[in-house]
């Protein structure tokens, strides 16, 4: 006579047998129902929180992606320098603060201004600087002063403000 079928073997219509090949014993008690790992009130919950956790990264990152299509307003550059210096006072690092001047021209301009008194009359003079020629000047120009203010090594500015740096002597 067959082994008496079991739970799953049952239901199959087979004998049930253990992992080494071997037939079960009949349990003597009746199969317990599955219960689910966590409640389907719960399980609801969690699926709508996941729900409005998508919705609110996806609203983030639409936003996000929108504000680089908003146009950006363009100002025009400032007119002329932002600061002047003064070439008579100014010391090899404050001119090397121009553009287009250098540390070795810098220094090239203030051993020309000691060689010529401490002071000079006209930038054109700066020509003799070996390095700055017609062009170089003319760039320069905007930027350098033969101011003989008491503000020392920056001049006044256009809008009538001190230069950064500046002391403000009104």
């Amino acid at each position: 006579m067959p082994p008496p079928k079991t739970g799953a073997a049952l239901a199959r219509g087979r004998p049930a047998r253990d992992n080494a090949g071997m037939l079960e014993a009949p349990s003597p008690y009746p199969p317990t129902p599955r219960q689910a790992l966590i409640a389907r009130g719960e399980q609801l919950a969690l699926v709508l929180l996941a729900v409005a956790l998508a919705a609110g990264i996806a609203w983030r990152a639409v936003d996000y992606w929108r504000v680089g299509r908003e146009p950006l307003e363009v100002l025009p550059p400032p007119e002329g320098p932002a600061y002047r210096v003064n070439v008579n006072a100014a010391d090899w690092v404050a001119l090397s603060l121009v553009p287009g001047l250098g540390e070795k021209t810098a220094k090239k301009i203030i051993a020309l201004r000691e060689e010529r008194g401490g002071r000079l009359r006209s930038l054109d003079e700066l020509k003799d600087v070996n390095g700055i020629g017609d062009k170089t000047l003319e760039k320069l120009r905007p930027y350098l002063a033969l101011d003989d203010s008491p503000d020392g090594e920056f001049v006044q500015m256009p809008d009538g403000g001190p230069a950064p740096g500046a002391r403000d002597s009104r």
